[in-house]
């Protein structure tokens, strides 16, 4: 399979423990303000000490998965999605030009296949090719906003 050029590995966000640790940090300091709420009581959702909860704040300590698991319940993606969106963004290849073209061409393709019967896309053909169409959008919405930085 070709390698992305380094351009196109530049541009994803770099996966590494600090990254993590700031994300999450970043993630539950925002809600601690947006809650009103002080370290002791994000310990106490957290089942942690009061010190223990600063820490997690200022991104420099790691957390166990069980209190992770405490605040993706209390915040959903108020607290995961930061650290979701790092996962997604980080993967390797994820943002290579090469990749967003076969995403287009895979939906091209199942929209081509869609068509061969009676000449429409049926709501069903669209939920069957719905990850296709999805990640071709993506693709095509990477290029685009390219451009508009671009400019």
């Amino acid at each position: 399979m070709p390698q992305c050029n380094k351009q196109c590995e530049r541009e994803r966000p770099v996966f590494s423990a600090s990254s993590v640790l700031d994300v999450i940090g970043r993630d539950l300091s925002l809600i601690k303000s947006q809650d009103c709420l002080t370290y002791a009581d994000l310990g106490a959702v957290l089942g942690k000490s009061e010190d223990q909860a600063a820490k997690y704040c200022e991104g420099s300590a790691a957390m166990d998965v069980v209190t992770f698991a405490r605040a993706w319940r209390e915040w959903n993606g108020r607290f995961a999605g930061g650290l979701a969106a790092l996962c997604h963004d980080s993967r390797p290849n994820k943002h290579c030009d090469r990749v967003r073209q076969s995403k287009v061409l895979e939906a091209a393709l199942a929209l081509s296949v869609a068509l061969q019967d009676d000449g429409e896309v049926s709501p069903g053909e669209v939920r069957d090719n719905l990850k296709q169409l999805e990640e071709a959008r993506d693709a095509l919405d990477e290029l685009i906003k390219r451009r508009v930085r671009a400019a």
